[in-house]
């Protein structure tokens, strides 16, 4: 990337030889160097970054300075880091260094991860660092404001941030003024008084007004400072200076436009024809002009334009690029709108200078601008593979969008160039009939159809469609060659994804090793990293928790805070919290949190949400597990999680829901469940959560057959949560010891212990059945211990009861091992919640135990329910 750079873009502006002292304005600033921000935010003309400038060149205390002039070509959010970090190299050639390279990657780390390492590096450095970024105003995109306010909100006490913009911009900078942490200057501050007319009109441009004709000057501009220069300009060999003044009348346009007549005509024609053809230009040099042009003495012409004063700014001190002022160059170009100067060939002969000088972004914006189209689309296809792995799909899709519609359906391949980097940023709808477009047209070509199932394979990826991913991902590795190794990686990836989702263990296994070995060939670490991470879910479903854990753990060491690590992180939290090791689990569950959000990646997040739940649960907070839950669902109606996702949170909220005694409110939620889908990371393709509302002998056939899919899949965390609620539903207790027999065993590789902990209190005499064996003593004990603290030890092996449950005590017992609230319990009873809670109350006098959740499992232990 830095090779494309334009360094002009980070030279500080040389200061004009004759410039009005503000000293004012300058002690201002230094002031606001105790701060995080200085705001210079003034329409066009009123001196802003000629202020800074000169500040900048007498700033005390040995502050060091970074420029970046900013303009339409860098709203790229890729792009504007590579510029932030390159201005920062002139201060300390080390600075982010390291991150420019994280930058070049195909899926470049998180903009917040990037910037974070950004200020740690700055933070460790002993200089005081003022960064300028110049015209703000020319950024839209918000993910860059985003970028820039998180640089506001933790910038390094050694860094001062400077923005000279026309407009204010989408920043915090009310909050900063807030704290006191903010400069402003504005228009009023910005425009010149009287005195600083006089000292421009007469001592700069070397006009002889009186007191009274400087004084209707600032009146009649009100102190803009454009206005002023082009007036005094327009003054010179003026005979009647009084009656200029007198005529000099009227609106900021109208003057603009008389200013601009009376200063643009005093040219001669040779100068006029140059302002006009070099206006296309935002920056320029003698060489380039002269091509531009077609002319020879370009230098001459740019030395007499700055020595006149005329608008003209050196960008550097050799003084071989310059820009025009802003607003002399809008009016140059509309005068050049008007005039008889065919532009197209002017934009036409700058695009092959810039080509021809190895600058292919701005000869592709030429290109562009002057409807070149054949030359743009050249030009495109040179730079597209480089900037896709760069990440600067966001420059991309404008280029090409820009492009018209006809030009761009009339050629298949370019339908596809152009679809891959709106696939990067999330445009599918956009990308989708592009595809079908280039489908079409490589019909008779098989490699290029297999780029192009490879491509609708990644959409169908994004819009969690997995069958068609399938069948897509399938058809381009029948078709492209064996040399097409990127291609071929990106369709192993999501061939590994698909047959994972699908519960295809087997096959996952094949396509993410191919992915991993291809990835790692061709420099893909974010396709390598991804086969990873499911390579370790897989071992995972099979029950293998200390493989898949370090697989995850592998993941985190050669990806560090990439985006895809959110799922490292969160599946090695589910490995704590299974191995009920709470802390480590919520320890590893911010950082997927913060990783996912970061990335703004909602289905990571929304899986976040659902382990949260859970993780809540077992830490003893039923109304933060239920919070979680609506951030999930607040999500799912954002309408941004593929349905696919979105299928998975009705088991999590029932989950929740009994788990809090709500077995009524539980029951709503039946038919949103399903045989194939399930909340929990390693087994979500197997709907165990649904038994859990049947009736006990459809429960039981069902948890059959769930039984029968996970064994023949090799599902074996599925199969022990599947047996353990076999072994809670079994008709009989030589049935119930055979599963949680079978369950204890294949817990035992893993260390299982969670999945038994949350099935509740019914399984504390199967366990305590189990622990009187030798060959389970152990395992039985080990889960005994790990219940919650008053859930088995204050239930004695065989306790008589203190006194008879009387049938309607027996009813309200019943209704309480099933779940219900003291409420629900009301209402199928019709009695009152108080007479409800009496009976709650003797019964729990009458079994000797302490609340409803020990009189439910003392009641399963004495065959009362």
């Amino acid at each position: 990337m830095a090779s494309t750079l334009l360094l002009t873009k980070l030279n500080i502006p040389a200061r004009p030889a004759r410039l009005v002292k503000r000293e004012a304005l300058l002690a201002q600033l230094n002031a606001g160097l105790g701060g995080r921000l200085s705001l210079i935010s003034a329409p066009a003309g009123y001196g802003k970054t000629t202020l800074v400038t000169e500040w900048l060149s007498q700033v005390p205390g040995g502050w060091h300075a970074a420029w970046l002039a900013l303009d339409e070509s860098d709203n790229d959010p890729v792009r504007f880091l590579n510029y932030l970090i390159a201005a920062l190299q002139p201060v300390h050639a080390g600075v982010g260094q390291s991150l420019a390279g994280l930058l070049q990657s195909e899926q470049p780390p998180p903009s917040e991860v990037i910037l974070t390492a950004l200020v740690n590096q700055l933070a460790a450095l002993e200089k005081q660092i003022i960064l300028v970024l110049d015209d703000y105003h020319a950024i839209e995109t918000r993910a860059i404001h985003q970028q820039v306010a998180f640089l506001l909100d933790h910038q390094p006490g050694n860094l001062h941030l400077v923005i000279i913009t026309r407009t204010d911009p989408l920043l915090p900078v009310s909050r900063l003024r807030a704290r006191g942490q903010a400069l402003e200057i504005r228009q009023e501050q910005l425009r010149f008084t009287e005195q600083e007319c006089a000292a421009l009109l007469n001592d700069v441009m070397g006009l002889n007004l009186s007191a009274q004709d400087v004084a209707a000057m600032e009146r009649r501009t009100e102190g803009w400072i454009a206005g002023l220069q082009l007036a005094a300009l327009s003054m010179r060999g003026q005979d009647d200076l009084q009656g200029f003044v007198r005529a000099f009348t009227g609106s900021s346009r109208f003057i603009l436009d008389y200013l601009m007549e009376e200063v643009f005509d005093r040219q001669p024609a040779q100068v006029q024809d140059f302002l006009l053809k070099s206006s296309i230009l935002e920056r320029f040099s003698a060489s380039l002009c002269n091509s531009v042009a077609e002319i020879t003495n370009s230098q001459e012409i740019l030395e007499a334009l700055e020595h006149a004063n005329l608008f003209i700014i050196p960008l550097e001190q050799s003084r071989t690029w310059y820009r025009y002022h802003r607003l002399f160059a809008e009016l140059l170009r509309s005068r050049l709108r008007s005039s008889s100067i065919a532009e197209k060939g002017l934009r036409l002969r700058a695009s092959r200078w810039f080509e021809a000088n190895d600058l292919p972004s701005e000869a592709i914006q030429q290109a562009l601008a002057g409807e070149d189209w054949a030359g743009a689309i050249a030009l495109l296809r040179r730079v597209t593979s480089g900037m896709l792995k760069s990440g600067e799909a966001a420059t991309l899709v404008r280029w090409y969008g820009a492009l018209p519609g006809d030009v761009l359906r009339s050629d298949a391949w370019l339908c596809f160039e152009y679809a891959w980097p709106l696939l990067l940023v999330g445009e599918y709808q956009t990308a989708a009939p592009l595809l079908e477009i280039a489908e079409r047209g490589a019909a008779s070509n098989p490699a290029f159809l297999g780029e192009v199932f490879s491509a609708q394979a990644f959409l169908a990826r994004g819009a969690g469609d997995h069958a068609r991913m399938l069948e897509r991902s399938q058809r381009a590795m029948q078709l492209l060659p064996e040399s097409s190794l990127h291609s071929r990686t990106l369709v192993a990836i999501n061939l590994g994804l698909a047959y994972w989702h699908m519960g295809r263990m087997v096959d996952a296994v094949q396509a993410l090793n191919e992915a991993l070995h291809a990835g790692r060939a061709t420099g893909n670490h974010y396709a390598a990293l991804t086969a990873v991470i499911f390579l370790g879910r897989e071992r995972a479903v099979r029950g293998e928790l200390h493989q898949a854990a370090e697989y995850f753990e592998t993941a985190l060491q050669q990806g560090g805070q990439m985006p895809v690590n959110a799922l490292a992180h969160l599946d090695l939290s589910a490995v704590h919290y299974e191995w009920n090791n709470l802390p480590l689990s919520e320890a590893h569950l911010q950082q997927a949190i913060a990783l996912s959000r970061q990335a703004q990646n909602d289905e990571f997040l929304l899986a976040c949400c659902m382990l949260q739940s859970s993780l809540r649960l077992a830490q003893g907070d039923p109304a933060a597990a239920s919070a979680a839950l609506e951030s999930a669902w607040a999500l799912v109606r954002s309408g941004k999680i593929p349905e696919a996702s979105a299928a998975r949170l009705p088991a999590a909220q029932v989950r929740c829901l009994l788990a809090s005694g709500a077995r009524m409110e539980a029951e709503k939620w039946l038919e949103k469940l399903s045989q194939q889908v399930d909340a929990h990371n390693f087994y979500r393709f197997l709907g165990v959560t649904k038994a859990l509302l049947l009736p006990e002998p459809h429960a039981r056939a069902y948890l059959h057959g769930l039984a029968q899919a996970a064994q023949a899949n090799g599902w074996v965390y599925g199969l022990v949560n599947v047996r353990i609620h076999q072994a809670r539903l079994a008709e009989s207790e030589d049935s119930a010891r055979e599963f949680l027999l079978e369950a204890l065993q294949l817990a035992r590789p893993g260390s299982l212990l969670r999945s038994f902990i949350d099935a509740g209190a019914a399984l504390v005499p199967l366990l305590r059945a189990a622990a009187r064996r030798a060959d389970l003593s152990q395992d039985a004990r080990r889960f005994l211990e790990a219940m919650p603290a008053g859930a088995h030890a204050s239930l004695p092996e065989a306790q008589p009861l203190v006194e008879s449950l009387s049938e309607r005590e027996i009813e309200v017992l019943k209704l309480v091992a099933a779940g219900h609230s003291n409420r629900e319990i009301a209402a199928a009873l019709v009695i009152t919640p108080g007479t409800a809670k009496t009976h709650i109350h003797n019964l729990c006098g009458k079994l000797g135990v302490r609340n409803r959740t020990e009189a439910a499992m003392r009641a399963r232990e004495m065959g009362l329910v």
